[in-house]
């Protein structure tokens, strides 16, 4: 899986979402995170988990593994079920998975510590799960996997769409096992700002005037992938407008916004942009 952007925001919501990891694998217990269509679950997933480093090690047949001492560190495994995942084919999945990922950390111990090898081995090596797109799973499949979470001694966390949440919760042998619910909530304000920052200073431009971000805040609502499909169209933009745009303006954003499937928000009132979009309202 490769990046969708260069770099990551640690948002507040990607902090409780560490908490609720954290909790569930302390205590061995299922969790579930529940939020909006791109606002950011699946890559705090892949962040929490270091998955991108993991799936470099679970593709190397032989030789060298991808830095062996941050490979040593990580204890949770990323999944995401098929559409028409069966509870049979799920189990037999998970298993390759968590062979594949113990395989991979015995090379990383052979080469990073090859005294500590038979140390390494006895230890549990795999504390939680997080299962992406939970929504999709059935009641047998969910079983079949309650049953895994406590047969490997094992945290989970499933993540999906809203409505799972209601969904899961007329499923009562499998419910009344959760013991954390937690929104997973976009990127507030402060959060959209240093998201345009970062983007500005990779691409070596100047950041936007207050007025411009306003506008893209109020029409990405903080969804990272809205963010994402925004910036790669200014960046196209400006890239083949180079001779007539010096700059992000208003006018380059909404042309990026017209060129979008999903149009965002309006330009409506925001706390901490307020005068300048009660401004762009007016105007508009």
């Amino acid at each position: 899986m490769k990046d969708r952007t260069p770099f990551y925001i640690e948002s507040t919501a990607y902090r409780s979402f560490c908490e609720l990891c954290d909790a569930c694998r302390e205590q061995t217990k299922i969790g579930m995170s529940y939020g909006r269509p791109g606002a950011g679950k699946t890559e705090a997933s892949l962040h929490y988990s270091d998955w991108r480093l993991i799936e470099a090690n679970l593709a190397v047949r032989s030789g060298v593994p991808v830095q062996p001492e941050r490979l040593l560190r990580c204890n949770t495994l990323y999944y995401k079920p098929g559409i028409t995942i069966s509870a049979s084919r799920l189990k037999s999945e998970l298993a390759v998975l968590k062979n594949r990922f113990l395989d991979a950390k015995v090379r990383g111990v052979s080469w990073f510590r090859p005294t500590d090898w038979a140390v390494e081995l006895q230890r549990k090596q795999v504390h939680l799960l997080v299962v992406d797109e939970a929504h999709r799973l059935k009641y047998p499949v969910l079983e079949e996997l309650r049953d895994l979470q406590e047969n490997w001694s094992i945290g989970l966390v499933l993540i999906g769409d809203p409505g799972m949440e209601r969904s899961l919760g007329r499923m009562f042998h499998f419910s009344d096992r959760v013991r954390y619910l937690e929104k997973f909530e976009e990127l507030s304000l402060p959060e959209i700002d240093a998201y345009i920052d970062k983007w500005a200073n990779l691409s070596a431009v100047a950041k936007p005037p207050d007025e411009v971000c306003s506008l893209i805040a109020a029409y990405t609502r903080g969804n990272p992938r809205m963010l994402g499909h925004m910036f790669a169209l200014v960046e196209r933009l400006l890239k083949i407008n180079d001779d007539i745009v010096e700059g992000i303006t208003s006018e380059v954003v909404e042309t990026a916004r017209e060129m979008m499937l999903v149009k965002g928000g309006t330009p409506t009132l925001i706390e901490g942009y307020g005068k300048t979009l009660a401004g762009l309202a007016n105007a508009g």
